[in-house]
């Protein structure tokens, strides 16, 4: 399937399944070669085997991209179905629901009668995984359970019997599971795959590829009460996992009809031992993948719940155990200094009895900047200070973001570097540049310094031809031959120069060239036909290439 254009930041697309090319398991690769030779064909073969490993008893942390409810997390939810969204997008079609009995990677038997006019689901569509919502007295959860002990000896002998494997279980009674566990036909509708703008960062909670496969449970949480969402894995449990929905909800009322999802009414389960690792016919267990916890708190939009806000607090306590507000609405509490002191302080949250003009004193470079003393009680206030700290916190918390203030802080380190450079080299050839740093750094720097240098080199004075001063040495008294003679009593300035050397050109004296010999203008012709001496010219040749063989050189 080609994939479309990435989505548009705010927008996203959804896609019923992202099933791997091979699932996860054990494959065996067969090469043959055909080789014919003097009429015989032998054949040539070579086996390898492998395997396809993925997330099969547990989900790592780092792949659980993001759940709902969140994690330990009080609120009105009682209209949310739990979800969690996972940062692999093929894992939840990675396996297959096989029965026992059935070889790993290889079809289910042909499935029952289907509901409706809907054909029967192919294996690689439905999801190996679920998410089960439980409430608190409902379930037992263990941890680290040896295999055998959460699934039947048959599906354990249908997974290949691995063996040292333990993992997390939930266990709750049949009727329980019965009335949670999704059929494969709902299977399908709870899980689906969305792909994001990367750049996107809302929607785009974990950096990556913007592909996240979810999976949504089919139970809504009741008010007042604690739940534990589990994800579930399915793998080998065609034993409790049904082909249609049920005709009937467990109350007695008729299930949603076809095309829609409908949330089962989970009945109240029988008292169970808790504790127990023994196996007991009503009850189930389930390989629990990864789970987590959060509490229901009841009905209240954020509308309700301002209006609900009870003005009288600030000042005065309109609830007995409400904390004490000043009229201003800071809340007194204890704070430990840096010398582990502790202190009273006020602190104030975003809400306040009345309006604010904006701190003017920022911006700040460390929480501690933001403390201040109320002029009023004289008494330190600590709400601007929490308040850059939950700032800081949260910036901290993005990786993106860190990863932007780095390429920042770096494009700003080489900028400053670049421009201590240009500042330098164009103050040592006295180039011309504009005057603003924003424009020097914008500038082509290259032709305007090759230019100057050019005009600094051809203003500056020649090159001295004496550089070592022969000709103001030879000059003195004591080299000059014409003095010495004088001075020596010698017959002729040239006696003087004999004995200083003899060599004019050291004195300073005028070296004539020697005379050259006068030769005509001549051909090519004429050269090619002097036999004699392109023979010398081709004896002199072989000798220079002899002697060059001789020393090396060649």
């Amino acid at each position: 399937m080609t994939l479309p254009a990435a989505p548009p930041q705010g927008h996203m697309y959804l896609f019923d399944s992202a099933t791997p090319p091979l699932t996860d398991g054990s494959y065996r690769a067969t090469v043959a070669t055909d080789v014919s030779t003097a009429g015989v064909t032998p054949t040539f073969q070579t086996q390898r085997y492998f395997d396809v490993v993925g997330p099969r008893f547990s989900v790592p942390t780092a792949m659980v991209a993001a759940c709902f409810p969140p994690a330990n997390g009080h609120g009105a939810f009682q209209n949310a179905l739990p979800q969690i969204v996972l940062t692999r997008r093929t894992l939840p079609w990675e396996r297959l629901i096989v029965g026992p009995g059935t070889s790993l990677g290889t079809a289910n038997p042909p499935p029952v009668a289907v509901t409706g006019d809907a054909p029967p689901l192919p294996d690689t569509a439905v999801p190996w995984v679920a998410l089960l919502l439980f409430e608190e007295g409902e379930y037992t959860f263990y941890r680290n359970l040896p295999l055998e002990q959460v699934v039947p000896a048959a599906v354990f002998q249908s997974m290949g019997q691995p063996a040292g494997i333990t993992c997390d279980a939930v266990e709750a009674t049949a009727a329980l599971i019965a009335s949670l566990l999704p059929s494969r036909q709902e299977l399908q509708l709870l899980a689906h795959v969305r792909w994001v703008n990367v750049e996107d960062r809302e929607l785009n909670i974990a950096w990556g590829d913007g592909f996240f496969s979810v999976v949504v449970s089919n139970r809504l949480p009741t008010a007042g009460g604690q739940f534990r969402a589990v994800l579930v894995s399915l793998e080998g449990r065609s034993d409790i996992v049904q082909e249609n929905p049920p005709a009937t909800a467990p109350d007695g009322t008729i299930v949603a009809t076809e095309g829609t999802i409908s949330a089962r009414v989970a009945i109240q389960p029988p008292l169970k031992p808790v504790g127990s690792v023994i196996w007991d016919p009503q009850l189930v267990r389930l390989i629990a993948l990864t789970s987590w916890q959060f509490t229901c708190a009841g009905p209240g939009t954020f509308q309700q719940l301002m209006q609900n806000l009870s003005n009288a607090m600030f000042g005065s306590v309109a609830d007995p155990g409400q904390p004490p507000l000043t009229d201003t609405g800071h809340l007194p509490i204890s704070l430990q200094d840096r010398l582990g002191a502790t202190e009273q302080v006020l602190y104030r949250g975003p809400l306040v009895p009345y309006a604010l003009t904006r701190d003017a004193l920022g911006p700040y470079h460390s929480a501690d900047q933001a403390r201040r003393v109320s002029p009023d009680t004289g008494t330190e206030d600590i709400a601007y200070a929490a308040a850059f700290e939950v700032g800081r916190l949260l910036a901290a918390a993005d990786p993106r973001l860190a990863q932007s203030l780095m390429s920042w802080r770096r494009a700003a380190y080489q900028q400053s570097a670049r421009a201590s450079t240009i500042t330098d080299i164009a103050q040592r050839a006295a180039a011309t540049l504009p005057a603003t740093m924003a424009e020097m750094l914008h500038t082509p720097i290259a032709p305007i310094l090759s230019s100057a240098a050019t005009t600094a080199v051809v203003k500056s004075a020649p090159p001295i031809a004496d550089a070592y001063g022969l000709t103001t040495v030879a000059g003195a008294p004591g080299l000059n031959a014409t003095t010495l003679a004088a001075a020596w009593n010698l017959a002729s300035p040239a006696q003087a120069a004999a004995l200083l050397g003899g060599d004019p050109g050291s004195l300073g004296g005028v070296v004539t060239s020697e005379a050259l010999t006068t030769r005509s203008d001549t051909t090519l012709a004429a050269v090619a036909a002097d036999a004699a001496g392109l023979s010398r010219l081709t004896a002199a040749r072989d000798q220079a290439v002899q002697s060059a063989a001789a020393s090396g050189s060649l």
